[in-house]
């Protein structure tokens, strides 16, 4: 039976991947999106390491830190915006007619969620590569590292893919759900480790962010990337596990409460 549901969820997936497929040029745009953030970056940490006349800020050479910039970027531009979707169902009725689907709702929108953004990773991530490569001329990292990368970024995306579910379902209390997301976006960037590694921020913020749920979007897959260590994989991957459970009880307990808010109206 369990395996049954968990088909059903990689069929979901499967044809929100291919959706997202069809509409390449959307792709290309947030490509596009990556080779201006990364030129900007890579202009500014050149100067910054240029102006220091030190070969390593924070831990990080000039090569590593744009790589992780460039990793950090590829996960920013490949998150969730499912929460658009929610948001219109429940403005206009329509969510009524999908909670006959054999699923839990929630679960079905964290199940396509993923399935579009597995296909914008691959393609930022070869994005930032060649953007980087030409920036800087060398290769960082390690298999080991693009491993863990990878599986640090598919769980990062499913923790994000429940927030943006947390967030479409606010819709039932408010009716605008993009400034709840405009807060947790931000956060991403700031204390998510998105503009900066957490290693550069002051001893006291980097704590902050630290025991925040944020940097298992962003930081820890880049950091993974650039100087892979085992502890500190094992201790992301335990973060996200506990993140993803914490996040998977709340958007349950918040589902039940809408539920009892669905008004089905006419037209």
């Amino acid at each position: 039976m369990r395996g049954t549901a968990l088909s059903r969820y990689g069929e979901v997936a499967r044809v929100a991947a291919r959706q997202q497929w069809i509409y390449r040029a959307e792709l290309a745009l947030r490509s596009v999106s990556m080779v201006l953030f990364m030129g900007v970056f890579i202009a500014l940490w050149h100067t910054a390491y240029g102006v220091s006349g030190t070969q390593q800020m924070a831990g990080y050479t000039l090569p590593e830190i744009i790589w992780y910039l460039g990793m950090a970027e590829t996960l920013a531009l490949s998150t969730s915006r499912i929460f658009l979707d929610i948001s219109e169902e429940v403005k206009s009725g329509q969510l009524a007619y999908t909670l006959i689907r054999p699923m839990p709702y929630p679960l079905f929108q964290v199940a396509h969620s993923l399935g579009t953004s597995i296909p914008r990773l691959l393609f930022n991530f070869v994005t930032a590569v060649i953007v980087v490569l030409l920036g800087t001329g060398q290769l960082v990292g390690s298999p080991a590292g693009l491993a863990a990368f990878a599986m640090l970024a598919v769980f990062g995306l499913v923790l994000d893919a429940l927030i943006a579910v947390l967030i479409g379902l606010t819709a039932f209390w408010i009716e605008e759900v993009m400034p709840v997301y405009l807060i947790y976006q931000k956060l991403v960037f700031s204390l998510g480790g998105l503009f900066l590694p957490l290693e550069v921020f002051p001893a006291w913020l980097e704590r902050i962010a630290r025991m925040l749920p944020f940097q298992l979007i962003a930081y820890t897959p880049a950091r993974a990337f650039v100087a892979f260590e085992a502890a500190f994989v094992g201790r992301a991957l335990l973060g996200q596990g506990v993140a993803i459970a914490g996040m998977l009880i709340l958007v349950a307990g918040v589902w039940r409460i809408a539920r009892r808010r669905v008004v089905i109206q006419g037209g």
